[in-house]
Parts: structure tokens; sequence; C-alpha cells
């Protein structure tokens, strides 16, 4: 181990000094046009953007709520150090994110009080493209962003609330959508690496073109770490890019990307705490230090735009994905399999294809400016899903074994009117339709421990969601919003399958005369609750939000939201047990606050504040806390960009206490880490420095209530299981602009 890490080290310091020996042919190239304002500085592009607070927030977007100003998210993206995929995630205000699988896996999200999972109440696009698993493996809504590339990102949309008729499945708390570059102003190469044995390799090439009117570039990515764990990592991740644009006439344009991602890990897991305090295992320490994954995604994305004299505009988007899953992971232990362990492999192989279709068109009414947009398309997923009892990564017994065709067609139109300077509407109607094909390929009869309910069938259902927005601007700098809108995330297939097949077995068991007590028993007898009759194919969340968004003095801007948020049920189809747990009705409520100030020419800072509170509404006063759910979350920071090339970031982030389980008896631990971030630009190249965990903290990044037993244990033991967040360490690098 030592010898890799010397050997890694060695390997930069090499690559460095060859960088940096460049810096004498380059030196004429240092002196930049300098002013009042600092430039913005990017390792993907030359640093000829000014960063001034003021002017983007007079260029940037008209706005429909308070969280949803995309002015305000690039701010953040030029201002916001950004090296990974979860640091994007992170600029959406009050997201706060949590990894537990040795990287590879997708992200633990946190939102407008919802531990969301992996995705399941948080809509993730890629350049309109969904990032989200419909029907997942592991679990519904799962959203690994990890094929994106963060320097090739260009804007983040944000929209907290489901009160927007663009998105649809998944927008129940908010919605964020990454675009990446449509060109790169030049070549680049990066180079990172630090302890843990962590190496990143980033390279962006600008591809020569016949015409000014087209563009093209490639772009690649390679990591590794082993992580601050005993048992290394291994993780290993390869990134490629490309996309080519094309003006086709002075109207129309056409945009084609194409990406593929593939990565390898193996992972500690969630340890007991009663593991570490009896001295066990330390705080990086395993029970099972088998688990651990692969996982790949290939995108191929078409998006054909065009414009007219009338001011209509037309956008064409066929895309496709290929995507593969396979996960190890042990939580319980020796729970259930006391001689060979609980090991469970997950696995998930799908392919989507998918078409957005968007129409605009703006016209003037009287003295009132209506802009109108229709839009349309669908979403096709084909699936094979499976879970086995795989100890020691080697297959015993099949639990799941499932086919799914998941299929939806939806449409939705959007009326803004602007009716002075001063008032604003926004008019919104989408609908959804749903088709779910299960194919359940595991027959359960020869083996009695597989007590899972199990069932083929298909199901529908198609729903209406309305939206409003409105915008009263009394005066130039203070915009009053209010908002409201009902959205939805659907359930597993496998859920809605189910519950179809006990809706169906009911009807023939009541026309066979059998008493209640009987039809009870038949379907116990084929692993089927009955409680599960009645769940929601597509559960309604219904929404609404006041705000408002203040600039003060051309450098300062403070956005304040109050938000309600109801939910119809919160099934969630549990991947790892291969069953369904059932939560009733849910409330949340909360408030937003965000700020964002220009200090000097060249100091900005910024803070986000989220408070909320949520309740199943059905349930007793000492059983209806919502596991893992947020109450207080902060991200904040200075950042200084000084016209001599120093750039410094101070940024720290906080999540508080939150009841670990419905009771509250027991709690998830809350967290304030401090991160430091220092470069140097002399160009053509940038020298910067990371320190992750600044005070170095004990900290736990992800956290859940787990009944498990260990090995030496008679009884099983509910409480906190955990992953431990990164202790303090350093990483620095360089990159090459050419």
């Amino acid at each position: 181990m030592k010898k890799i890490v010397l050997s890694s080290v060695q390997l930069l310091i090499t690559l460095l000094l060859f960088l940096s020996s460049f810096s004498t042919i380059s030196k004429a190239q240092e002196n930049m046009t300098q002013n009042d304002s600092v430039e913005t500085k990017s390792d993907s592009a030359s640093s000829d953007q000014v960063t001034e607070l003021e002017k983007i927030l007079v260029t940037g977007e008209r706005v429909y709520s308070t969280g949803s100003s995309r002015s305000i998210r690039d701010f953040d993206l030029n201002i916001r150090p950004v090296s990974t995929a979860q640091d994007m995630l992170q600029l959406a205000p009050g997201l706060v994110i949590a990894q537990h699988a040795g990287g590879g896996k997708a992200e633990q999200i946190f939102l407008r009080g919802f531990d969301a999972d992996h995705g399941t109440d948080v809509a993730i696009l890629s350049d309109s493209v969904p990032v989200n698993m419909v029907s997942h493996g592991h679990g519904q809504g799962y959203a690994d962003i990890h094929f994106a590339i963060p320097e090739l990102v260009e804007s983040i949309d944000v929209f907290k609330g489901p009160y927007f008729a663009r998105y649809g499945n998944f927008s129940t708390a908010g919605s964020v959508q990454f675009r990446t570059k449509d060109k790169i102003d030049g070549n680049m190469l990066k180079i990172e690496g630090g302890e843990f044995n962590t190496q990143k390799f980033t390279g962006m090439f600008q591809i020569p073109t016949i015409s000014e009117h087209q563009n093209a570039y490639f772009a690649g990515q390679f990591y590794n770490t082993d992580g601050p764990v005993e048992s290394v990592q291994d993780f290993q991740r390869l990134n490629l890019f490309g996309k080519f644009r094309t003006d086709l006439n002075e109207t129309s344009k056409l945009s084609v990307s194409a990406s593929s991602f593939s990565s390898a890990w193996d992972a500690s897991g969630q340890i007991p705490q009663r593991a570490v305090e009896s001295s066990l295992i330390s705080r990086f320490g395993t029970i099972d230090d088998l688990e651990g994954g692969q996982t790949g995604r290939q995108n191929l994305n078409l998006i054909y735009t065009t414009t007219s004299k009338d001011n209509s505009s037309f956008i064409f988007q066929p895309y496709f994905c290929q995507y593969n899953f396979k996960l190890f992971s042990n939580f319980t232990f020796f729970l259930n399999d006391p001689e060979n362990g609980d090991m469970i492999e997950q696995t998930d192989d799908r392919t989507i294809v998918g078409l957005n279709t968007e129409y605009n068109l703006i016209q003037s009414i009287y003295s009132i400016q209506a802009n109108t947009t229709f839009g349309g398309g669908f979403r096709a997923d084909d699936i094979a899903v499976s879970l086995w009892h795989s100890p020691n990564r080697r297959r015993l017994t099949q639990r799941v074994d499932s086919g799914i065709i998941e299929r939806n067609l939806f449409l939705w139109a959007q009326e803004e009117l602007i009716i002075s300077p001063k008032l604003r509407f926004q008019l919104g109607l989408r609908g959804d339709y749903f088709t779910f094909n299960v194919e359940d390929r595991l027959d359960t009869s020869s083996d009695q421990t597989v007590n899972l309910p199990h069932a083929s069938g298909y199901a529908q259902e198609a729903m209406l969601n309305p939206k409003f927005n409105m915008v009263i601007s009394p005066i130039q700098s203070l915009d009053v919003f209010l908002n409201f809108g009902t959205g939805f995330h659907s359930n597993d297939a496998r859920d809605v399958v189910i519950e179809q097949t006990i809706s169906d077995l009911e009807q023939t068991f009541k026309r066979q005369d059998l008493s209640e007590n009987q039809i009870n028993e038949r379907l116990t007898q084929m692993n089927f609750n009955r409680e599960h009759v009645g769940i929601r194919t597509l559960p309604r969340a219904i929404g609404a939000e006041f705000g408002t968004r203040y600039q003060f003095l051309d450098r300062i801007n403070i956005g304040f939201a109050g938000w309600w948020l109801g939910l119809d049920e919160e099934l969630v189809f549990v991947g790892d047990a291969g069953e369904t747990e059932i939560s009733g009705k849910s409330q949340r409520v909360g408030i937003d606050i965000e700020g964002r100030g220009q200090i000097l020419s060249w100091l900005w800072v910024d803070a986000d504040v989220n408070l909320s509170q949520g309740k199943y509404v059905d349930e007793p006063a000492d059983a209806n806390q919502i596991p893992l759910a947020p109450r207080i979350t902060s991200t904040g920071g200075v950042t200084a960009m000084h016209p001599s090339g120093w750039d410094v970031s101070l940024r720290y982030r906080y999540i508080g206490d939150r009841p670990a389980n419905e009771d509250g008896s027991l709690t998830a631990e809350g967290y304030t880490l401090v991160n430091l971030g220092i470069s140097y630009t002399y160009v053509p190249f940038k020298y910067f420095v990371t320190v992750e965990n600044l005070f170095d903290v004990d900290w736990n990044e992800a956290q859940f209530d787990t009944e498990s037993r260990l090995r030496n244990e008679t009884d099983p033991v509910s409480e906190i299981h955990f992953t431990p967040g990164n202790p303090l360490n350093l990483q620095a690098g360089i990159s090459f602009q050419f």
C-alpha cells in the first residue's frame, strides 16, 4: 500500500514539474486585462468573463420562484469550487448529500425535509435527459450523476417544489438540471492527487472543424482512490464525453453528444455503533470487507432547435441510454443467516429510449405579452432486475428475478402572461400516462425460504397536475412570489403489479364466497400483504410557497421562502430486502433563506439556511417522525478571487441532529464541516490545494437505524449504523491550458 502511494505521489510530482517547465514559454501571456472587477477563472475556458454579481443578476432570466433563479446558480457555479459530481449537486441551496458505499454508489439526497434516498423525490436531469431510474434494483428514483464531468457543466437550473409543468416524475421536493457546454475555448489538462492514494486526471480537447458554424470537443477523466478506510476501496472510474454542434442554417442548429462511464469499487459498508464503542473495530474498520459494486452508463443525446420569424421555436430531442449496475451489500451481517452471513447482490440492466419535444410561441394580446409553450414526449424503460443472497459474493439463493417494461407518455402546456413589469403569471398543466408490465421469472413454490410476494401482470394509471405561479414586483429590486402546484413520484412497477394482483385475488376469493379470515389466510400463504390494497400507483404531492427575493445596492441578493408540501403516501420499495415499506400521508413545512453578497470587487460571501419540520399525518404522536428527515441544514462561505491570481475559498456545511426512526428514540447526529481551497493562476497554469475537513472532526456521513447481529452475538440489536466521513486530508493539483 505504501509503495502504491509513494509511486503515485512521485508520478504526480514529476508531471507537475514537467508542466511547470513550460511556464517561461508562456510568461508573456501572464499579463491579463484587469479592472475593478475580478475575472472568472475556469479550467475549461479562458479567463475573460467578469464575475460580478450586479451583471449576473441583470442578465439572468426572469424566474417564478425564490429558489429557481438561474442567475444565482450561475453565480454559485462561477464562485464556488466544484470538482466532483457531489459538489455540483450541492450547488442547489438546501440540498445535502451522503455517500455510504465507497464512492461508486449514487448519493443519498436530503432536500426540503426529505430523506429522498437516492432520488425518490428529487428529479435530476442532464441536458434534459433524466438521470433518475424508475423501478431500480436498489431503490426507486435511483439517480447516479457520476457520469458527468464537472468541468463541462455550464449552468445549473434549480426548481424547488412541484410548481413547474416541464418537470414530471420525482419532482416533488424539487428538480435539478445540469447543462453541458456547447463549446470550450481551449484545450486543458488537469492533474490532481492527494491522500488516500487519490489521483484524478482530466483532459479536454477542442476538435478542429471545417466551419466557424461548427464546434466539437472531447473530454475524458480518470479517478481512483482507496479512501480513508482500513480495507482499501480500490475505487476507479473512467468518464468520456464528446459533443458536436452545428448551425444548419440561420434559424436551426443541431447538437449531438455522447458519453460513457464505468466504475468499480470495494466498500467497508455501514458499521454498527456498538462495534466501534467496544473496540471491535475502529471508525474506519469494517465488518464485511467484501461489499462493493460496479456500474456504468452510456448516453446518446440529439437536440434539434429551430426558430422562425414569428417568434416561435421548436425543440426535438431523442435520447438513448444503456445502463448496468451490480451491488454487494451486507447491512445486517449475521441476522438472517448466522452461518454464511447476510450479504446480498443486486443487479439492474436496462435500456432507456426517450423523446422530448417543445414548441414555444411568443405573441402580444393588446398590452399583454403571452409566452405559450407546449411540450410532450415519452420515456421507455426495458429493465432486468435481480436480488440474490450472495454471502462472500457467491450466489446462494435468488430472491428476485423480474423483467419490467415501463412506459411514461406525457404532455404539458404552460402559459406565461406578462401583464406589466410589475405583474406576471405562469399557468401550467401536465398530464402523465404510465403503463407497467412485470414478468416475475422466479418460481418460489419449491423454495419456502424465499418468503417474498411474487406476481406477474400489468397496470396503468394517468394523472393531471396543475401549476400556478405569480410574481409581483412592486419595485425594481423586489420580487414577491406565490406558487402552487401538484406533482408525483411513481411507485416501483413491482409494487404496482403486486397491488393489482392482490386486488384481483380479493375479487376472485369473494366470488368463491370465502370469508375474510379465509381470504387473509390465502393471501398470507402467497406472501401477499393485504395492507398493500389501495396503494397509489402515482401518489400525488401538493405544494404551496410564498417567497421574496430582494436585490440591495446591486451587490447583495437575499431570498426568503416559506413552503408547505403534503404527500398522499410514502411507499418505499426496499430493494435490499425485495419488499415494501408502507408509510401513510405526510406533511412538511419549512423556511428557506439564501443570500449572496459582493463585498469588494474580488470578495464574495454566501449562505443558505433551510429549516423544515415533517410528520406522518395518520400516525400517533409518539410514532409520527419521518426518519432521517433533516430539520436544519446550512451551507455558506467566503470566496476571494484577487486580480493577482490568488483564489481562496473557505466554506462550511452543516446538518443538524434528526430522528433516525419513527418514535425518535434514536438520533442521527448532525455535523459541521469546514473546507479550505487555495489556488494560484500563472497563465497558462493554475495550481490549487484543497484541505477537506479543516478541523478534523469525527462525523458520520450516512446513518441508519438498522437491526443487525454480529457473529459472536446471540440476539440482534437495533441501533445506529453509519459510514464515517473523511478525516482531515489534503488534495493538490495543477491544470494547464493550451
